[in-house]
């Protein structure tokens, strides 16, 4: 059953995105020849103000096709496979009709970068939008995990800070290891800070940096974890509280929504960071395959709470793969909403087009690139399956 659930969840979020662009298309009167629900054979598919809608039968996305997305060269539409010219010289693509003037005026490729801008940058707004809206929920009903510390152990390295020493009350804002810096805004933070550095921290034995507020006003401290012989592991002596802080008021639920939904971008941002240094490897990521097994794993689990648990745990998987997938797909990345955005941007400030062979070539080359990525992220998902590492 969760494995269902997390499959629709991916789907619904791929769908939102594509809606995204619909939509925009629509406003600029880019011709739309179909907006699908799911992927493969079509279940159900009907012409409505001359553009295709279909459901189809794998419910693991959608699509949005407008005409001239992805045309190099000519654009001349005429001769693309499955079109026809009918008797009053309407251009046919089954069924979806357009004049030879529209298509050449309006089509994708060729209409104001502006207009391609703003299309483009719709599919990641719409993700934004819905994590941001279920985030609302979520902490009305969860509350917010801030990070303040509930109790600091006595004789600690935390009780022996320089020249603060931390104490309960205190709200953890900032932590720094040689090298690198992060704005601490939930718990989570702390957690996920911790585990990622903890070979600086525990067999480098280097410093602590936090800056903390009490009292309004904010200082900054150095703790030096101590090494515990019996845990193997070094100890910092600071105890935070698991109560959540929950909101007062629209104004409150708007702003600690925000940071829920910062807290997911920043994380998918932090992710492709220590990808990029090192510090994380290929292997360490995982496709829809590991996505959909991982958030299949959560919903089972979440079971045992019953349905107002199982509908929580979708929603904050929610936030965080359509966090994620808008994050992606900004990335200036050829093929990708981010790249379209990029030649867009160089068009706007050129003044002219950019060669549509030359975006052709960089879509198609980085399309392939893509994809051998991804067919060996897959291999790698199934892999961490069969072993039994994928968690």
């Amino acid at each position: 059953m969760g494995v269902i659930i997390a499959i629709i969840i991916l789907g619904i979020i791929i769908t939102i995105h594509e809606f995204g662009h619909f939509i925009m298309a629509k406003i600029f009167n880019v011709p739309v020849r179909e907006f699908s629900v799911g992927m493969g054979p079509r279940i159900f598919s009907k012409v409505w103000h001359n553009t295709r809608y279909s459901l189809k039968a794998l419910p693991l996305g959608g699509s949005c096709s407008l005409i001239g997305e992805d045309a190099a060269g000519s654009g001349d539409f005429t001769k693309e496979e499955g079109v026809v010219i009918d008797d009053e010289g309407m251009i046919d693509f089954e069924g979806v009709k357009f004049t030879k003037e529209e298509i050449e005026k309006n089509n994708f490729a060729v209409i104001n970068p502006i207009k391609k801008f703003f299309i483009c940058v719709a599919g990641p707004f719409m993700n934004f939008l819905l994590a941001f809206v279920l985030a609302m929920f979520l902490v009305q009903e969860t509350g917010f995990d801030v990070p303040v510390i509930a109790e600091i152990a006595e004789n600690s390295a935390a009780a022996d800070a320089m020249p603060f020493a931390l104490e309960a009350g205190d709200e953890i804002v900032e932590l720094e290891v040689p090298g690198s810096k992060e704005k601490i805004i939930a718990y989570r933070d702390i957690l996920l800070f911790l585990q990622i550095y903890s070979s600086e921290i525990s067999e480098k034995k280097l410093p602590l940096a936090i800056t903390f507020k009490r009292n309004e006003e904010t200082y900054k401290t150095i703790v030096y974890p101590r090494y515990d012989e019996k845990l193997k592991r070094s100890i910092i002596g600071i105890s935070f509280s698991t109560l959540q802080k929950t909101p007062n008021g629209i104004v409150d639920t708007f702003k600690m929504a925000g940071k829920e939904f910062y807290f997911y971008i920043k994380t998918t941002v932090m992710s492709l960071r220590l990808l990029i240094s090192g510090k994380f490897g290929v292997k360490d990521m995982s496709g829809p395959v590991g996505a959909v097994a991982v958030m299949g794993s959560a919903i089972n689990e979440s079971a045992a709470g019953g349905v107002s648990d199982i509908v929580l745990t979708v929603m904050m998987l929610t936030i965080l793969l359509s966090s994620n997938l808008g994050v992606m797909n900004l990335l200036p990345i050829p093929a990708l909403d981010g790249g379209r955005i990029v030649f867009a941007a160089i068009e706007m400030i050129i003044g002219r087009p950019i060669d549509k062979n030359i975006e052709g070539v960089a879509n198609s080359i980085t399309l392939i690139l893509l994809l051998i990525l991804m067919v060996w992220i897959f291999g790698m998902d199934i892999y961490k399956l069969m072993t039994g590492t994928l968690y």
